[in-house]
């Protein structure tokens, strides 16, 4: 009887999480899927700071997702293509991660997963101005 409660427990905080999820409408949405992939990718973003920067713990006030790509990898045999690695199914991504450092320094990250392994690496990363748009909030 007690596992039933819990799966209907269960049950009911997804059910109102997906019922949130769309109440709030595409605006809201778009914004809890961005933060869940930062959230996802924190590890790397944070170890990328600490390489490019020398430091042991990096800060930043805010990342936002700048762009994702989808890649795809092919091979070529004969007059045929065929999918190579990239997890086998041949497609990968490259998300470009915008930070905001404490000091106001604009960084952004290029990270790609296109390894067997499906783990985000830092490919390379810019600082410039901050571009016209990009807030914290």
């Amino acid at each position: 009887m007690k596992m039933r409660v819990i799966a209907a427990e269960a049950l009911l905080a997804l059910t109102m999480i997906g019922h949130q999820a769309t109440v709030y409408g595409e605006p809201q949405r778009e914004k809890a899927i961005e933060e869940a992939l930062l959230q996802e990718l924190h590890t790397e973003i944070e170890s990328s700071l600490n390489s490019i920067y020398s430091e042991k713990y990096s800060q930043f006030q805010c990342a936002r997702i700048v762009s994702i790509n989808e890649r795809l990898t092919v091979s070529k045999q004969g007059t045929k293509s065929k999918p190579v690695d990239a997890i086998h199914g041949a497609k990968y991504f490259e998300i470009n991660v915008g930070l905001l450092r404490k000091n106001d320094e604009y960084v952004e990250l290029r990270l790609k997963n296109d390894t067997a392994s499906a783990q985000y690496y830092l490919v390379n990363y810019s600082k410039r101005d901050r571009p016209m748009g990009f807030s914290c909030l």
